[in-house]
């Protein structure tokens, strides 16, 4: 919802004094209610005077001194003209103090601006009290009232960066004042700079025990920003840029970071937030499965802010990659394996383990009869001579070396592969020629010709892994 936009207020504290035939009026700004005031009108004594927006204060001439005049002032913004407020009622007089003989200002670093002048001569008159004017880029607005020889300008009142200078009217027991005094010299106010903005701090992901911190500029308060104090976790350095990296933190350390900004008036209000170094990962299996030779992980990775890397290992075969789901390949039909999951980042690493066995490879022992004579029994019984299917303790038709016999259609756990004698299973098995051998169970470990056992899934003799 938009705020109501509309004439301005009426100005605040409208005062008039009395000179020597003449009168100053000052006031307060009045409200802008949304659109912004572009010019003040001051009216009395038949006379109309137009000043702007910054301005605040008149000094009224051609007055005859012992006539009373009220003079009002309103605001003017886009809107409209504002109400007026009038002043209190004066009479110029011949009789008028003495202005004071000199001013002079200091801006102090706690933001106050501290303005002094000698003793006026009252002319006969008691001195009742002095007012300040504060004169900037050509305008002039009241700056207070004194019954003292100084007046300090509370912080916040005048404009920081901005630069000012003061002139001081002397006001007798009887409303007159003086002309006045003789300009100070020029002061810009200011104070410690205000809080860092926008402050952000971040994890380094590469690099352990190591925060990156940064925000936009403090706004400068009337003197420059020479330098910001950033506190991590204690650790305090200076810089003179608006981001900075800090190390040698503690891994998966939570850390508050301070920053404040330095001018000439010292440290400004500090700016916080948090972050949090770069932890070592944490590894969770989620499960796993197997074939005959490979064992797939499944996992989460908690990164711990960092960027990490991930392998699974068992069995002496290592694979990389995905941080969710590895395979581990070439390992031995049928056989217990303990796969060890490691995910790395730059604080270090984390590991979990899964226990799991691969899956046993199976042949089936192959020996099809021909169609006619010998060849029609051939597979039929072991009997003497070559005949197919038969199992030896090496790998080589040696007789003195034959375990068995196994019936053509006999499932055979198979573990390993080792090159030995040719066999040539001819017709009996789709000439199949080879030098392997499977370790196969039969009557313990033993071998059987390769050309003689087909292997389940494909026939593939690759993946079993050599004896």
């Amino acid at each position: 919802k938009k705020p109501k936009v509309g004439k301005p207020s009426a100005p605040r504290n409208v005062t008039a004094a009395a000179g020597n035939a003449s009168a100053r009026v000052s006031w307060r700004a009045a409200a802008a209610n949304g659109a912004e005031i572009t010019r003040y009108v001051v009216e009395g004594a038949g006379q109309r005077h137009e000043v702007g927006a910054n301005q605040r204060a008149v000094e009224i001439t051609g007055l005859t001194n012992g006539e009373t005049y009220t003079f009002s002032v309103h605001a003017v913004n886009a809107k409209g003209d504002g109400p007026s407020r009038r002043s209190n009622p004066v009479t110029p007089t011949a009789a008028v103090p003495d202005p004071p003989a000199s001013v002079t200002a200091e801006a102090r670093p706690d933001g106050t601006v501290l303005v002094k002048w000698p003793a006026a001569n009252g002319q006969g008159n008691t001195i009742a009290k002095y007012a300040v004017t504060a004169t900037s880029a050509g305008t002039n607005a009241p700056a207070g009232e004194s019954t003292k020889t100084e007046l300090v300008i509370p912080a916040g009142e005048l404009e920081y960066g901005t630069q000012y200078a003061f002139t001081v009217v002397t006001v007798n027991d009887k409303g007159a004042g003086s002309a006045a005094s003789p300009v100070s010299n020029t002061v810009v106010p200011f104070t410690p700079p205000g809080q860092p903005a926008d402050l952000q701090a971040r994890t380094v992901a590469d690099q352990p025990g190591t925060i990156a911190v940064q925000w936009s500029p403090a706004a400068e308060n009337g003197r420059p920003v020479t330098k910001y104090l950033v506190d991590v976790a204690g650790k305090v350095s200076e810089v003179t840029d608006t981001r900075t990296t800090v190390g040698g933190l503690g891994d998966g350390q939570n850390v508050t970071v301070k920053v404040k900004a330095v001018n000439e008036a010292g440290p400004g209000p500090e700016a916080s937030t948090t972050a949090r170094t770069v932890a070592a990962p944490r590894v969770t299996v989620t499960g796993s499965s197997a074939d005959a030779t490979s064992v797939t992980v499944t996992f989460t990775v908690d990164a711990g802010g960092g960027t990490v890397t991930c392998s699974a290992a068992t069995g002496g075969k290592t694979a990389g990659g995905s941080c969710s789901s590895l395979r581990v390949t070439g390992l031995t039909p049928g056989t217990a394996y303990t796969v060890t999951v490691t995910a790395t980042n730059a604080a270090g690493r984390g590991t979990a383990t899964r226990a799991q066995s691969t899956d046993p490879l199976y042949g089936i022992a192959t020996c099809n009869n021909g169609s006619s004579g010998a060849e029609a029994t051939y597979c039929d019984a072991d009997v003497d001579g070559r005949n197919g299917n038969e199992i030896f303790s090496v790998p080589r038709q040696d007789n003195a070396k034959q375990v068995g016999w196994a019936k053509p259609g006999t499932r055979l756990r198979a573990y390993c592969k080792k090159q030995g004698e040719e066999v040539y299973a001819y017709i009996y098995n789709n000439d199949k020629r080879s030098t392997w051998w499977v370790q196969v169970e039969y009557s313990g470990r033993n071998y059987i010709p390769w050309a003689w056992l087909n292997l389940e899934g494909g026939d593939n003799i690759n993946l079993l892994p050599t004896c």
